[in-house]
């Protein structure tokens, strides 16, 4: 949390005071931090209880309006008892520089205006495997390959933005549908590298052994360095998620015993939104009348007070239970939003 927050209070030091020595000006926060660093952690210690404190305040503000307080909680309370696997989709790794999905769907197509049109309306209708399919049906398999290396298989970048709080919170493994090396890049610097990173035929594998454990990273759509095991087109999806069935399989076996909290997710009704519906239909019909006890989570922007009760619906279908926050400045507000959320869960509940 600390390496998190010491940019910004570097700044906030360096906005309120400037030190002059022998008629040359130098950053306030460097010169406090060698003269006396005691100080200055004890000074940043303070500062970053307050930033917890004014965060917890607004998201008890945002989230009682939603209804969505107890929820919140008791995400909390699982957060704390490692009940809780992250699932990060793109609008994790956009402050980083990654585009969207779906911008890198319309970059490619820009290569040819008889198929722009085609893939700007499938993406309207949210049909973004049928695009990446109408792009390798067009050019070829070879070029959405070399193109999605190009755009998310870079190396030389800073992570930014809220993923960086992840490894505070979650040391029990991730899942993610991204291609990029974002989230091992970020838990490598934190110092809580993951023990193995399971890609493409290694999943289906470990839905073989008995256990999942362990502080894995699951990519379940594959890396963008390596088209084998990656999951793009209609094609592709059509064999992982109905015909060998290999990543509903892993799914069942993950949230035995954890919450998926969805994080940078759209939850459209997508394939990984359906396989967890089938899960739930599959538990909730066996003859045992076991009923599915393990609900997910999902930090989702408030589509507003018309939208919300069919929003809802279609998620629960899925046993997922959006946490809402308010969304007025556009993609910048859903990182400080985000932000307020982990930090307010890496202290615990809020008390009413």
């Amino acid at each position: 949390m600390k390496s998190y927050f010491e940019n910004r209070f570097c700044e906030y030091l360096d906005s309120s005071w400037t030190v002059s020595i022998a008629g040359n000006e130098y950053q306030s926060s460097e010169v406090f931090k060698i003269c006396d660093p005691t100080s200055y952690d004890a000074s940043f210690t303070e500062w970053i209880e307050d930033q917890k404190d004014s965060a917890r305040q607004r998201v008890k503000e945002f989230l009682s309006e939603r209804g969505c307080l107890q929820r919140f909680n008791r995400l909390a309370e699982q957060v704390i008892n490692n009940q809780v696997l992250p699932f990060v989709g793109a609008g994790m790794s956009k402050p980083s520089g990654f585009v969207l999905w779906r911008t890198f769907l319309k970059e490619l197509a820009k290569e040819d205006s008889g198929v722009e049109s085609k893939i700007e309306e499938l993406i309207l209708k949210g049909h973004f495997e049928d695009a990446a399919q109408c792009i390798v049906d067009h050019f070829n398999e070879n070029i959405l390959a070399e193109q999605v290396e190009n755009y998310f298989y870079r190396q030389l970048f800073e992570v930014k933005g809220p993923v960086l709080l992840l490894p505070s919170l979650f040391n029990q493994g991730c899942m993610t549908t991204n291609f990029d090396i974002v989230l091992e890049k970020t838990y490598r610097e934190h110092g809580s590298e993951f023990d193995n990173i399971l890609v493409g035929d290694e999943l289906k594998k470990i839905c073989n052994n008995a256990e999942i454990d362990g502080h894995m990273l699951f990519k379940i759509h594959g890396s963008a360095n390596n088209a084998t095991g990656r999951i793009l087109t209609t094609r592709e999806y059509e064999e992982v998620y109905e015909r060998d069935k290999s990543l509903p399989d892993l799914f069942a076996k993950l949230v035995v015993n954890r919450s998926l909290l969805f994080l940078g997710c759209s939850l459209s009704m997508d394939r990984t939104f359906q396989a967890l519906r089938q899960i739930k239909i599959n538990i909730n019909s066996k003859k045992s009348n076991k009923r599915l006890n393990i609900r997910h989570y999902a930090l989702l922007a408030d589509p507003g007070f018309e939208e919300i009760p069919c929003r809802r619906s279609d998620l629960e279908k899925a046993e997922i239970h959006p946490i809402w926050y308010p969304l007025k400045e556009g993609i910048m507000d859903h990182d400080s939003c985000i932000e307020d959320i982990l930090v307010a869960l890496s202290v615990g509940p809020i008390n009413e």
